[in-house]
């Protein structure tokens, strides 16, 4: 039987650098996508990758990249949507013009990938997509509220297409990753213009993340998610945070956790809270 195949996306570095590895060691074929042609050598030294151009935002050329994904290896079994970027900063100083380009690259160019490989799997009876979405679509944390709204619309139409594609044989997961120490943070979208008020609560926020768990256990979930055959499950979490934040959720109910919760956005966290949330993995 021929090695099965899986699309990645966004894989120059961070989760889809490391997932194409990850599936690379299993023995599977990697399609993998980069935007930039500087980084088409990036997986030169594995022999079962082909590394493709394709930049997200281009929806005709998303639409079009089932056709050609296939031809690389002659079938695909999955796609892994991981491309996307973070926009941060205060919603006030934040221009429509980065919410559009938030939601182009987050949610209409992982909508348009995603249209043209249900097709295929629709067709071949069988098919494993996994969106990234994260935790901040479960949380609420403050400065990021565009790029966490993207990720809730990638977790809820995942939820929505697993149950339209379920007859075929297609199962459509989702991922929330935690606070990983990725490049995402290295190249944030930041909003300009800040008022001066914003500013120091801003500045407070961002020195309580930054100790990040390493994201090689979010390629690891994503090998599990596409590997474990479960065809009920929608979603997954990664990291210690990713975990513990939808469990902490039901544990103390809606009212309470977003009380604990948002004391630890103004760096007022509980004992409760920090007994409850456990410390990044390394």
């Amino acid at each position: 039987m021929s090695a099965s195949t899986i699309v990645i996306t966004g894989t120059s570095s961070g989760f889809g650098n490391l997932a194409v590895r990850r599936f690379s060691a299993a023995g599977w074929n990697v399609v993998a996508t980069v935007r930039k042609k500087t980084d088409l050598d990036v997986h030169a030294d594995l022999a079962n990758v082909r590394t493709l151009l394709l930049d997200v935002d281009d929806e005709q050329a998303d639409l079009a990249f089932g056709d050609l994904a296939k031809e690389q290896f002659g079938r695909v079994d999955a796609l892994i949507n991981n491309a996307g970027y973070f926009q941060g900063g205060p919603l006030e100083a934040t221009t429509m013009d980065q919410v559009h380009r938030q939601f182009q690259t987050n949610v209409f160019g992982l909508i348009a990938l995603t249209k043209a490989f249900i097709p295929i799997f629709r067709e071949q009876r069988s098919g494993v997509i996994v969106n990234v979405s994260s935790i901040s679509a479960e949380a609420g944390y403050p400065y990021t509220s565009a790029y966490e709204a993207s990720k809730a619309a990638v977790a809820v139409l995942s939820e929505g297409l697993h149950a339209e594609l379920a007859e075929f044989g297609v199962t459509v997961k989702a991922l929330f990753p935690g606070n990983m120490e990725t490049r995402i943070f290295s190249k944030v979208d930041r909003a300009e213009d800040v008022p001066q008020d914003y500013l120091a609560s801003w500045e407070a926020f961002g020195a309580q993340n930054l100790v990040r768990s390493d994201p090689q256990i979010t390629a690891d979930v994503m090998f599990r998610m596409v590997t474990d055959g479960d065809t009920r499950k929608v979603r997954y979490y990664s990291g210690p945070d990713g975990e513990a934040i939808p469990r902490v959720k039901r544990l103390l109910g809606q009212d309470w956790y977003w009380d604990e919760f948002s004391a630890r956005n103004r760096g007022e966290s509980t004992p409760l809270w920090d007994a409850l949330m456990p410390a990044p993995k390394r």
